[in-house]
């Protein structure tokens, strides 16, 4: 029984459709940056729904056209992961096939198993509402179960104009997902009539509705007044063979230090660098803290990336860190990441690996865990909160919720992802939390992209990927304003997949032309 139920779905899983499916998320990806705005990932998202909600299906076809569809978008949207296994003198390069198969293995369920919802729908329409729900509450799913890893939600396609995303301030990321997946219902839905010659008139309502919240969001929009804090943003682009170097260590240092004074340092209140900037332990290390004070403007700061040495029951144990230095050397407050990146700064179930995993062990340490949502008290400088690199993309995970601070410090790498999409992603996941906290984002990454993101989504001041250079920017007059999504979060959301819901079954016991005049294309 069990062989002949397995054959079943072998044989189902390799059908035409699953195969469009695949390649269509494949293509689906291109919707995500540096690639947003491209037309071809939406045609083939597009292409999908038609597919996946046209007709009726079992909820083993409804599962296995979607579970291969997320296979590809997500295997394709993270390749830029597997550049991290090739850094180190290629000497994980065998694991390249592995990871990429396990992404899309795993990532592919968030889009599975929400497709099961699809099968109560009655009609297309209903079909429709009841997938749109489940996949963007399969998003958030995903930015808490195992740790979480809240990536490239769908909401950020819209990131290529800052106009687009200002409805994140009202109903966030997830909300701005739930508004595309409809857009995009609702052209599936015009495509799969026209196919059967049909004029699926409820199809105006997915396009519709969602394209009126986005005008009216786009008209809230307003460019920032300049105001009085100049920042300087610091990117050396050292590669990542290089960074931890023990004999580059120095040269690294100070290539950081002479960078942030090629420029006269006058009117500068901040000078910031990148995560793990620092190769030496500043709050044990005098001679180095000092020689840094060279870098700092007078009367100004320092923010810089670093591990810290701290003392867990009487152990050295480092942290990933953040600290803030005045002109004398003297550290002023600090912050230590409290979301780490499991298997990149803490390895889960270690004495439960398998021995062919060794390799890896060996190479990833376990840092320490800082306070969540601490904030930076120094006098002189706005309040300020700390997120260093894989932090930034976590929705409600970066802002004090008790103390919203004025600014965001962003401390990023990704020098390990290379010339990838990955970057570009990770910039866009930091102006999401700007709109979405109205609040003003500060980003130094050491091979970029570093820049300045304002409480309206504008990205100024960059610097580019594996660019070298410095940038001063000024600061908006208004560093933060009160937005609807931070103050009530993912309950704005949770409101409207319930209506999404209740509205589905509602469609559901509907006798009315609407559901009548689309039979034939729902059978």
């Amino acid at each position: 029984m069990i062989g002949k139920r397995f054959l079943q779905q072998f044989y189902l899983s390799f059908r035409l459709e699953v195969l469009l499916s695949f390649f269509a998320g494949a293509a689906a990806a291109l919707i995500f940056p540096p690639f947003t705005g491209m037309w071809q990932g939406y045609v083939a998202f597009v292409l999908f729904l038609a597919l996946l909600l046209g007709k009726e299906h079992s909820k083993k076809e409804l599962f296995w056209l979607s579970y291969w569809f997320g296979f590809a978008f997500y295997a394709v949207g993270f390749i830029w992961i597997n550049n991290a296994l090739l850094i180190d003198d290629n000497k994980f390069a065998e694991y390249v096939p592995l990871v990429f198969m396990a992404t899309g293995l795993f990532f592919g369920l968030f889009t599975g198993i929400p497709a099961l919802a699809a099968a109560w729908g009655k009609n297309i329409y209903a079909r429709g509402l009841l997938f749109c729900c489940a996949f963007v509450g399969f998003e958030w799913i995903r930015s808490f179960i195992f740790t979480g890893f809240p990536w490239n939600l769908l909401g950020t396609a819209f990131s290529f104009d800052p106009r687009l995303i200002q409805g994140a301030a009202h109903i966030g990321t997830y909300g701005l997902s739930f508004m595309l997946l409809l857009l995009l219902c609702g052209a599936a839905f015009l495509l799969y009539g026209a196919v059967k010659r049909q004029f699926c008139a409820g199809a105006l309502l997915f396009i519709f509705i969602p394209t009126i919240f986005l005008f009216w969001a786009a008209g809230t929009y307003q460019p920032a007044e300049q105001g009085e804090i100049t920042v300087r943003l610091v990117q050396p682009s050292i590669p990542q063979t290089f960074k931890w170097h023990p004999a580059l260590a120095y040269k690294n240092f100070r290539q950081y230090i002479d960078l942030s004074k090629s420029k006269p340092l006058d009117g500068v209140t901040m000078v910031v660098w990148g995560e793990t900037a620092s190769p030496y332990f500043l709050d044990r290390d005098d001679e180095h803290r000092q020689e840094i004070t060279e870098a700092i403007p007078n009367g100004g700061f320092l923010i810089t990336g670093l591990l810290r040495a701290g003392i867990v029951n009487g152990e050295v144990v480092p942290y990933n860190s953040l600290f803030v230095l005045d002109k004398s050397g003297e550290v002023k407050d600090y912050y230590d990441k409290a979301h780490l990146v499991p298997f990149g700064e803490y390895l889960p179930f270690r004495a439960y690996l398998p021995d062919f995993m060794t390799p890896v062990a060996n190479v990833v340490g376990d840092l320490g865990q800082g306070e969540p949502f601490k904030n930076l008290q120094v006098q002189g400088l706005p309040l300020m909160g700390g997120a260093i690199c894989y932090e930034s993309i976590f929705p409600k995970g970066v802002i004090n919720p008790k103390s919203k601070p004025e600014i965001l410090l962003v401390l990023a790498n990704d020098g390990w992802y290379g010339v990838s999409a990955g970057p570009y992603q990770h910039l866009a996941a930091a102006q999401m939390r700007a709109v979405e906290e109205g609040i003003t984002v500060i980003r130094s990454a050491n091979t970029g992209i570093s820049a300045v993101i304002l409480p309206n989504g504008d990205t100024i001041g960059g610097i580019g990927l594996n660019e070298e250079g410095v940038s001063d920017v000024v600061l908006p007059k208004v560093l933060a304003k009160n937005t609807m999504y931070g103050r009530y979060g993912n309950i704005v959301l949770l409101f409207l997949l319930l209506i999404g819901v209740g509205l589905a079954f509602g469609l559901n016991t509907l006798n009315s032309c609407l559901g009548k005049s689309d039979s034939k294309v729902a059978a």
